[in-house]
């Protein structure tokens, strides 16, 4: 019986000191393997690539303030909107200037000093987030924010729909009693 019990604990812990050595030789395999991978990739030389191309053709197009473009303000149903010029370019309502977090000094749970990471105030000084939101200036330097989905482009758009409301340059007055009257074009 002793014979029968000592087999059994031998077999036990060659099982698990074994079951340790595919485990390293796994482990360092795929170490093998991992640093193999970021050599290939290492080597990969992006030359001509038109994924990068049109990212510095974009960056290049768009960096220009004096830029003048055209956006089309789609609703939900993908009809237009408003039809405009644009200076410059399309902006997100969720881009910043600084850093949406701040490093902030305290006192831990056992009575250390210590730097815990917070959240940091908006550009304006304001707390929280608002709806995803595009802004822009029309050519005539009226602000414009829009919550829905839009088309820009450097170029004039022609559209086959008229949208509800199309600013041009000279359009300083409006009919509608509902709509502000906008300062004169000099």
């Amino acid at each position: 019986m002793m014979k029968k019990v000592a087999f059994g604990l031998s077999i036990a812990f060659l099982t698990v000191a074994l079951s340790g050595c595919v485990d390293e030789q796994s482990k360092s395999r795929k170490v093998t393997e991992s640093q193999k991978a970021e050599k290939r990739a290492a080597n990969i030389k992006f030359t001509e690539n038109a994924e990068i191309e049109n990212i510095e053709k974009r960056l290049k197009l768009t960096s220009d303030p004096g830029l003048i473009g055209y956006v089309v303000l789609l609703n939900e149903m993908g009809l237009p909107i408003l039809y405009t010029g644009v200076t410059g370019k399309i902006t997100s309502g969720g881009k910043r200037l600084t850093s949406d977090q701040r490093m902030v000094r305290g006192k831990g749970g056992s009575g250390y000093t210590k730097d815990f990471v917070m959240k940091a105030p908006s550009d304006e000084g304001t707390w929280g987030s608002s709806n995803p939101y595009v802004y822009f200036w029309d050519t005539n330097g009226r602000y414009y924010q829009w919550n829905r989905g839009y088309l820009y482009s450097d170029n004039p758009i022609r559209l086959s729909k008229e949208p509800l409301v199309i600013v041009t340059k000279n359009d300083t007055k409006s009919d509608n009693p509902l709509v502000p009257k906008a300062a004169p074009v000099e």
